[in-house]
């Protein structure tokens, strides 16, 4: 036990500095495959894109849909071209998402990519709008993995500005700008749609011990409180 903790402590040191270096995000992401590691919890929170993110620099925005982390997790990376914008796409699950193995989960993540012209790229930017991805994101709220939620890391003119949207908030309920990206999908994966749940408190889901436990992420000032898995 002693060999394998220090095994997963080296793994995390590795894609911490990864996370830090990579260029694109998400190809380090399909490497480890959505292991809880701290590279993970950076790419939620857009660290990559906010370092990046300058006057004159390409508009780039990042979404994430928590379908339940056991379920399934999807990924979808906007870039601005000529044309409109390019959209790469993940998705992972359903399986053992959760799997705690010294080379991570075994899951492998679905790919795509898809063009959109300027009259999709300009129905997106209006769906953003209409559900406030620009407005003040819920600082302190808990997200958590046995829920469905967004996070939404962007750049756009050289300004860095994050956002989170979880079930039970009529914020989550008011969201227009996932249709926008589910019709663009190309992964051929259907979507695990939101539905209603009976979820435990957190507490009470983490000493359940017949089933995976839950595992949250905070939401802070202008992305995720990610300081304390450093």
């Amino acid at each position: 036990m002693g060999m394998f903790v220090r095994r997963l402590r080296v793994m995390a040191a590795f894609f911490g500095t990864a996370v830090a270096v990579a260029g694109c995000m998400p190809h380090g992401t399909a490497d480890f495959n959505l292991e809880r590691l701290p590279g993970w919890y950076r790419y939620l929170s857009g660290d990559d894109i906010k370092a990046a993110c300058d006057a004159g620099g390409p508009d780039v925005a990042r979404f994430v849909y928590n379908a339940r982390w056991t379920e399934q997790v999807r990924a979808y990376e906007l870039r601005a071209t000529d044309y409109g914008a390019k959209i790469d796409q993940w998705v992972w699950g359903p399986g053992g998402l959760l799997a705690a193995t010294p080379a991570g989960p075994e899951i492998r993540a679905k790919t795509a990519q898809v063009g959109i012209d300027q009259a999709r790229l300009a129905r997106l930017r209006a769906a953003m709008t209409a559900s406030d991805v620009g407005g003040k994101p819920p600082k302190g709220q808990f997200l958590r993995s046995d829920n469905f939620y967004w996070v939404v890391a962007a750049c756009s003119q050289g300004r860095f500005h994050f956002n989170a949207f979880q079930a039970g908030d009529p914020r989550f309920d008011a969201l227009t700008f996932p249709r926008e990206l589910f019709d663009a999908d190309r992964t051929e994966v259907t979507v695990n749609m939101p539905r209603s749940l009976d979820l435990p408190p957190l507490a009470a889901g983490r000493g359940d011990d017949d089933g995976p436990k839950p595992f949250t992420v905070q939401v802070g000032e202008n992305g995720l409180d990610v300081a304390r898995w450093d």
